[in-house]
């Protein structure tokens, strides 16, 4: 009995360093993408939230989400509340993908002078449909970093964009709709 309790402490011990000796990247509150699923119909310009939990001291952040560039297009992206709500100046701008085709919403923001909390939005999205189908709107990357220049990476929400068709009228003569009336 006593080699089992030497054994278990061991790997007790073991255990504890092995969590100590981690990396201090850790799980801060989530990423979503709001709404998680969008409705649109073809050729509608809409925009999409990427929302933040709780988070305190908040220096920068950078966002990459994949898209299906068949179905939507990228148009653009404004800050959030999350950097525009608190005093002070902010950097916030959309990287442009550099392989072809576009498929990627890559943000990068900071805040230039002290920091900044959430809850909120991180940022706006600009898309517009382009064809009937379903998008993804996948979450490839998250990345906080604090005043101290630690990186944390929160868990992140993907989302989907549905793209409808325009669906036709059948028309109605004068003589049918009155029929329905009365």
């Amino acid at each position: 009995m006593t080699g089992r309790v030497r054994v278990s402490f061991l790997a007790f011990v073991v255990a504890c360093l092995a969590v100590a000796a981690a990396p201090a990247v850790g799980l801060a509150a989530a990423v979503v993408v709001a709404p998680a699923d969008t409705a649109v119909s073809v050729g509608d310009d809409f925009w999409i939230r990427v929302e933040a939990d709780a988070v305190s001291d908040l220096k920068g952040y950078q966002l990459v989400f994949e898209f299906d560039p068949t179905i939507v297009q990228l148009m653009g992206a404004l800050p959030g509340d999350v950097l525009t709500g608190s005093p002070g100046a902010y950097f916030g701008t959309l990287v442009p993908d550099v392989v072809a085709p576009a498929d990627s919403a890559w943000y990068d923001a900071a805040k230039l002078d002290g920091s900044t909390q959430g809850p909120g939005v991180l940022v706006y999205f600009h898309f517009k449909a382009l064809q009937e189908g379903v998008s993804p709107l996948a979450c490839r990357h998250v990345d906080y970093r604090d005043s101290d220049n630690a990186q944390t990476q929160p868990g992140c929400t993907s989302g989907q964009i549905r793209v409808l068709g325009v669906v036709p009228a059948q028309p109605r003569s004068w003589g049918r709709v009155k029929a329905l009336y009365r």
